[in-house]
């Protein structure tokens, strides 16, 4: 396949090595040897690789056990970095696996015992993927396992790189249709649209610049899965399909939005029922209303199969028209608020002709969005009285009309926030913001904004000083919404408010790719910081930082960063233009990723410190700095301190609304509308 004639004879001799092991001439393979000519079949595994100096520190040990022997490679510090093993001794191997700090992310494997690797899986911190290759020629034909998020990304890096039969793994194949077991003529969309596929991904690459070659990925931006229950005329069993998701690429310094659209879980794959479109923000991309399989069912309710009215047929015509011309990402506010007040005036319209109850739902909770988000940009102000006017509509459904009062909540937020002239009606704003908060999570505990309203509720009060009251609205979180995003944020803001007095396990990779952890601080007074370019507060908190360092680092004084950047190419320019001269570990999830939500980072910078034996000291703010260095230098503990609310979002907002972390304006949805911050 890929190997040396030496490593591959060595390897697939190892249950006579093992045997012989202590025979004169039998021949453990040299680690260098092993790292060298051993690669992932797949390039997009993150592993441990040691650095050229590091290779002569490496060793290989023969393990037997249960019928398999194989070799495992240790790293320079007693790390496993691969493990390769003859599971059914035959004297060949047939797992291959690929290590990241310690703990396995990828492996391959020879389920045939032919020499060559048919099925391939990502682990742990690699993912969660397993991919099958029936043909054996190094590509995934099919998939057992697979994420959204990961079907997500396996699609746009395919269109990046113009790869169409890596596009067409994460498509509804038409036995996956079958399996949907949906009616004949929703079948027949769905083949439509998934067909020609390498046609129309060619024609999308010609048109387009978001998705060109020197794109990269950046994150995955999904709404809440929905549940489409079986019923007669849709499907003959539930379906669970995320609807109008987003993925975002990076071109340069700019992102810019892919729309991925509809997803639909097939046992446990995730496929693509279309392909994604790169959102150009030119006017020229063809948006669908929706999805395929959850299409509310235009027709007269009780008539099912009957055509759609003539006035309906122009609502929605004029209604594609505007989906059309949806703002670019980086569209002014003014901009926003006419595009979703175009549209939301159109599904009002809509709202009022004869239809099923659950397609009045779906087109009621589309208007408010497309009020709500228009007038959070500050240029809707009559938007309040349009979405008061909704909630005395809806009334009658508690369910919807916690779902109107939360957007309407939401938009009376940041007008308040736009008319506030200085710090006392900034401050009176907020007030108001934590009451309206706290009684929305009472009078609508089920709801499905409550987590959100809970989440913007507990870090408001963190940024303040309100610890207690936070910690209680976290332990809320934690306990009823443990699932969700939301939840595990707060378990993690739980974890970091109670550091104080405890070690941590805090390691991972340095921006140069290296091993770093905090336990390689230990003996030394030590600053962790959470970090990114885009946080002005920690940009102009970086003379003080600077300051302190300079003056105590030969006294036992350290910085240890971590940087939570979705994208690694701002950050050697900022570097540079900075100065900074601290490690820092890499969070490749950037505000979404392990550690940030390991340590619940709901703002940025967060800061702590560590005192000579490893053990926190307690949270700090930039201004008690200096003190608190000369105090744990001294071997003193800390006073107790609060950092003070001056801080960038990260993963979610106190305001209304998901910000643009560059241009300050709701963030935007190109299909049904702009959407409602993301649930983090």
């Amino acid at each position: 396949m890929r190997f040396t004639h030496f490593v591959q004879t060595a390897i697939r001799s190892l249950s006579i090595v093992a045997v012989t092991s202590g025979v004169a001439g039998a021949q453990t393979p040299d680690a260098g040897e092993i790292l060298k000519s051993y690669r992932p079949i797949h390039a997009d595994v993150e592993y441990d690789i040691p650095e050229a100096g590091e290779v002569a520190r490496c060793r290989v040990e023969i393990e037997r056990g249960k019928g398999q022997e194989g070799y495992v490679v240790f790293g320079p510090a007693g790390q496993v970095l691969r493990r390769f093993t003859d599971t059914n001794a035959d004297r060949k191997v047939d797992v291959y696996r690929y290590f990241r700090m310690g703990l396995e992310v990828y492996r391959e494997i020879d389920s045939n015992r032919n020499e060559k690797a048919d099925q391939f899986r990502w682990m742990n911190w690699g993912g969660s993927r397993w991919g099958l290759d029936t043909n054996e020629d190094g590509r995934i034909d099919e998939w057992k396992i697979l994420s959204a998020q990961e079907a997500a990304m396996i699609a746009v890096e395919a269109m990046i790189r113009g790869d169409a039969a890596a596009l067409s793994s994460v498509m509804i194949a038409p036995a996956e249709i079958d399996q949907l077991q949906v009616s004949p003529e929703v079948a027949k969309q769905l083949q439509e649209s998934s067909s020609d596929l390498a046609g129309r991904l060619r024609k999308t690459l010609t048109a387009t610049k978001v998705v060109g070659k020197g794109a990269k990925w950046v994150r995955f931006d999904p709404p809440v899965p929905g549940l489409i229950p079986a019923e007669e005329g849709r499907a003959a069993k539930d379906l669970f399909v995320l609807e109008n998701a987003m993925a975002i690429v990076q071109n340069g310094e700019k992102h810019d939005l892919v729309m991925i659209g509809e997803m639909v879980r097939v046992d446990e794959v995730w496929k693509l029922t279309q392909l994604p479109a790169p959102m150009e923000g030119t006017g020229t991309t063809t948006i669908q209303l929706g999805g395929i399989l959850m299409q509310p069912r235009l027709a007269a309710e009780g008539g099912s199969g009957e055509a759609m009215s003539t006035e309906m047929q122009k609502l929605l015509a004029d209604l594609q028209k505007v989906d059309e011309t949806s703002p670019a990402a980086d569209a002014v506010p003014a901009d926003l608020a006419a595009w979703n007040i175009r549209r939301a005036n159109l599904i009002e319209q809509l709202m009022l002709l004869p239809q099923s109850e659950e397609d009045r739902l779906q087109w009621t909770r589309q208007f408010a969005d497309g009020i709500g988000l228009g007038t959070q940009t500050g240029e809707y102000p009559e938007g309040l009285n349009r979405l008061a006017a909704l909630q005395e509509k809806v009334k009658a459904s508690d369910d919807l009309l916690g779902y109107v009062s939360f957007r309407r909540l939401q938009a009376e937020y940041a007008v308040r926030l736009k008319k506030a002239a200085n710090e006392t009606e900034q401050g009176e704003a907020q007030t108001w913001w934590f009451s309206q908060l706290e009684a929305f999570a009472k009078r609508w505990p089920k709801s499905e904004d409550t987590s959100d309203a809970i989440v913007q509720l507990a870090i408001s009060l963190e940024l303040m000083g309100r610890l207690d009251d936070a910690k209680s609205w976290y332990q809320r979180l934690a306990k009823d919404y443990e699932r969700t995003n939301a939840g595990i944020r707060a378990r993690g803001a739980l974890k970091r408010l109670s550091l104080t007095g405890t070690r941590i396990e805090l390691a991972g990779r340095s921006l140069a790719g290296q091993p770093l952890s905090v336990a390689q601080y230990k003996g030394r007074v030590t600053l962790v910081v959470f970090w990114a370019t885009w946080a002005r507060p920690f940009t102009d908190d970086l003379p003080a930082l600077h300051e302190v360092y300079e003056k105590h680092r030969s006294s036992g004084f350290e910085i240890l960063g971590v940087n939570l950047d979705s994208s690694a190419d701002v950050l050697q320019p900022y570097l540079k233009q900075h100065g900074i001269k601290w490690q820092s570990i890499r969070d490749a999830g950037g505000t979404d990723g392990e550690l940030a939500r390991d340590f619940g980072i709901v703002s940025v910078p967060t800061m702590f410190m560590i005192d000579r034996d490893g053990i926190v000291a307690g949270s700090i703010a930039t201004a008690n700095l200096e003190t608190a260095v000369q105090t744990l230098l001294k071997g003193d503990k800390l006073e107790a301190t609060r950092q003070p609310a001056k801080a960038s979002a990260a993963g979610t907002t106190a305001s209304p609304a998901a910000r643009d972390e560059k241009n300050d304006v709701p963030r935007k949805s190109a299909a049904g509308g702009t959407r409602n911050p993301p649930k983090r």
